[in-house]
């Protein structure tokens, strides 16, 4: 059975059993960093991200990979900033990335992602419950709000200036992967 749109359904692996690639044109990963103690949001994208996930019966797992160096903000000094030392070390880590270890369903839309955050060569496992929508087109959306220690992760520059706290938000569209001659329809029971 093919689930509807925006029908509430019930992810599992065989919702979405497969192997999938995110489309980096319909996908995005951004954050919010408050700064001056709270008083200024400022929020930042990064423009280029790609990755894949397999789904079997048994297991999940997949890889979201960022390009560090498209982080972006609306300021040429603070992005240039972002991308030394202090921040992702663009030139020694050029990718950010989550690793997926397992999938599984939650109530609902929910899922739970068990993985690594990979932030300037620091790896920190990351649970995260996400949103999943499966559409009749045979697209899967994945979207997540989380809050993260840049600290733990690494990221320690201008520590009086931006506080542990930073917001993440991704939402990453999936799409199945060509199998030979035809597209398989991964989202059937």
């Amino acid at each position: 059975m093919t689930v509807a749109g925006d029908r509430p359904n019930r992810a599992d692996s065989t919702t979405l059993a497969g192997v999938w690639r995110v489309d980096p044109e319909q996908s995005r990963a951004g954050f919010v960093a408050a700064t001056l103690r709270g008083a200024i949001k400022i929020p930042g994208a990064f423009g280029s991200l790609s990755g894949h996930l397999v789904v079997g019966t048994e297991a999940a797992g997949g890889t979201l990979t960022i390009d560090s160096s498209s982080v972006y903000t609306g300021n040429r000094m603070r992005d240039r900033h972002l991308r030394g030392r202090d921040f992702f070390d663009v030139a020694r880590h050029p990718q950010l990335s989550y690793e997926l270890r397992s999938l599984t369903p939650g109530r609902g839309r929910l899922v739970h992602l068990d993985g690594d955050l990979v932030v300037a060569g620091r790896r920190t496992p990351l649970r995260l419950e996400a949103t999943l929508r499966l559409r009749e087109d045979r697209v899967a959306e994945l979207a997540c709000r989380t809050r993260v220690d840049r600290v733990e992760l690494g990221v320690r520059g201008a520590r009086l200036l931006v506080p542990r706290a930073v917001e993440l938000d991704v939402a990453v569209v999936l799409r199945p992967e060509d199998r030979g001659s035809g597209r398989q329809d991964y989202l059937s029971a």
